[in-house]
């Protein structure tokens, strides 16, 4: 029993790191999206991990 809660707890963990850039992008996100007030995120919202990453990819082939 013990062994399958420690499997269990591994795999739920590999599961969380599937993608540490983007963990960190939407985290960051998140908490600049706090410091702003309600008219600032309507406004201007922040982009997505994937249009961030878009236009990374566009600007590092330059």
């Amino acid at each position: 029993m013990r062994s399958l809660l420690v499997w269990m707890t591994l795999l739920l963990l590999a599961a969380c790191d599937a993608d540490p850039a983007r963990n960190m992008y939407e985290g960051i996100k998140g908490n600049n999206d706090a410091k702003r007030t309600p008219e600032e995120r309507a406004m201007a919202p922040a982009p997505s991990y994937d249009e961030y990453r878009k236009e990374r990819d566009a600007q590092s082939a330059r």
